[in-house]
């Protein structure tokens, strides 16, 4: 009975192993990333704060990046007494990356020039401080319709 009971032991941990292996691979291959709040340029801090956490979801829901949490960004930084107030520059931008050990970085601004939303989105590869995607989209309509906007600006980034 003993036999029996460690060798089922012995396979369900196997079981479990071999298919963890495979979702451990797959969190390997996507982008670690952190964003950083839109700017917001003629909307209320809410609506840029709102439009902000709809980025990162749908950065999720793509599947090909990992992304930090507003929270935890936000506890990481300040265990290390980052001031993340003021920080619009590339350069503190890929600072703060390094401090929350992520690959690239997301910035950007939410705009209104006339009836005419303006959406602009930079990622930034932490390791050598460049640019390495963008992505600038226009949209004529309510703030609402900006939802839609970053399903097209996270597809540009990927």
């Amino acid at each position: 009975m003993t036999v029996l009971k460690k060798s089922f032991s012995l396979f369900l941990a196997w079981t479990v192993f071999l298919f963890s292996f495979p979702v451990a691979i797959q969190a390997q291959d996507r982008l670690a990333v952190a964003v950083m709040d839109l700017e917001g340029r003629g909307i209320s801090a809410m609506e840029a704060a709102t439009l902000t956490d709809r980025l990162r979801s749908e950065m999720v829901n793509i599947g090909i990046f990992q992304v930090v949490e507003r929270g935890q960004m936000e506890m990481l930084l300040e265990e290390q007494g980052f001031q993340q107030t003021g920080c619009t520059s590339a350069e503190c931008a890929v600072e703060m990356g390094k401090m929350l050990g992520v690959q690239a970085m997301a910035t950007g601004s939410i705009g209104k020039l006339g009836t005419m939303w303006t959406l602009d989105v930079r990622m930034f590869d932490v390791g050598t401080g460049e640019i390495s995607k963008v992505s600038s989209r226009n949209f004529q309509g309510g703030v609402e319709g900006l939802l839609g906007l970053l399903k097209l600006v996270v597809k540009d980034l990927a």
